[in-house]
């Protein structure tokens, strides 16, 4: 077999030098898409927490001094917050918190879902983003595919991301159904109430505090459910003061 010539070499060398080149643009350019580009937060003192009803909670969760709107019309854990400038408004929902990394290890996997909800776990004034994005049951089995169970205290960056993250401790990596946040006991700090699948249409409810430099769950304070949730969750931000009509 004669040997290619030097020329081909160099045409294959070249084209394998492209080819390598494009696909580290394609992921430079993934990166870049799915990394996020809200501002930083402000450094404004906290302002105080009021809510309308039970699913809307106002508070300036990236400091910059103007008050947002957090959403969660199902109270679920599937909400967004408003960031609001003058007549302006920008919604950022749970699902666009997931970092780039997050949705690159969620996409290998199906039936993914985010979870996430809001309160001041570490009691500083500012609002805290607590985020969850794991694998649904298939049928009555449930699955262990948690990728993000993480709280991002505030202020949070426009696209809720934080430089202070903790990991939430919990006692099973299965599908998170629902969360709600709220200061029941009026501590000045925010429990963390997680709806867990067990499967076979079961769920734990699950209470977590904030523990060291993350929120822990506590096996003693963990109890079966099935279907919703209990009666007194129904409050829901009914325990924060209501906001003054203007």
């Amino acid at each position: 077999m004669t040997p290619p010539a030097a020329s081909q070499l160099r045409h294959r060398g070249r084209r394998r030098w492209l080819a390598t080149a494009v696909a580290l643009a394609l992921v430079a350019g993934g990166v870049w898409f799915m990394s996020g580009t809200g501002p930083e937060p402000g450094d404004h003192a906290p302002m105080a927490l009021c809510a309308v009803g039970d699913r809307v909670l106002r508070a300036d969760v990236d400091a910059d001094g103007h008050l947002d709107e957090v959403l969660d019309q199902q109270r679920d854990g599937t909400g967004s917050v408003v960031f609001r400038r003058g007549d302006h408004r920008a919604p950022v929902g749970v699902g666009d918190a997931r970092g780039w990394w997050q949705k690159l290890r969620g996409a290998l996997k199906e039936d993914m879902e985010t979870r996430g909800t809001f309160g001041d776990f570490d009691g500083d004034g500012y609002l805290d983003l607590a985020l969850f994005y794991s694998q649904d049951d298939k049928g009555d089995s449930p699955r262990f595919g948690m990728v993000a169970h993480e709280v991002r205290y505030g202020p949070l960056a426009r696209d809720l991301s934080s430089a202070r993250t903790g990991t939430i401790r919990m006692p099973s990596a299965t599908f998170v159904r629902e969360l709600r946040a709220g200061d029941t006991d009026h501590d000045g700090r925010a429990e963390l109430q997680i709806l867990q699948s067990t499967g076979d249409g079961q769920a734990s409810h699950h209470i977590g505090r904030q523990d060291g430099d993350g929120i822990s769950v506590k096996a003693e304070e963990t109890d079966q459910r099935q279907g919703d949730w209990p009666p007194p969750l129904d409050l829901g931000w009914l325990d924060f003061d209501g906001c003054p009509d203007r």
